[in-house]
């Protein structure tokens, strides 16, 4: 017959893994809410060839979970390497 798992004691046991499996779920979504970093969402300008540029950059560095922000960060903090004069100069050269 058909009438397996009708039992008090299924029912039971099937909606405590229900409940089990929800709050298992709800703490690992809590773990992801704490994040410590704040991110803020900016707009800029770009020209298409700048915007392709980034692009290419991303395919070129062949890392699965590098994303178009990675390439902006690596580019700060390489540009924050450079002595002060040197930067200035890549600047200058940037605005003509």
């Amino acid at each position: 017959m058909a009438l397996k798992g009708l039992k008090k004691t299924d029912q039971d046991t099937k909606q405590q893994d229900i409940d089990n499996f929800i709050s298992g779920a709800s703490k690992r979504v809590k773990t992801l809410e704490k994040s410590q970093q704040k991110y803020l969402r900016l707009t800029f300008s770009l020209t298409k060839d700048v915007d392709k540029e980034i692009d290419d950059l991303l395919v070129d560095c062949k890392v699965a979970r590098a994303n178009r922000s990675i390439i902006i960060k690596a580019a700060i903090h390489h540009l924050q390497q450079l002595p002060k004069d040197e930067l200035k100069n890549l600047i200058l050269k940037e605005l003509n």
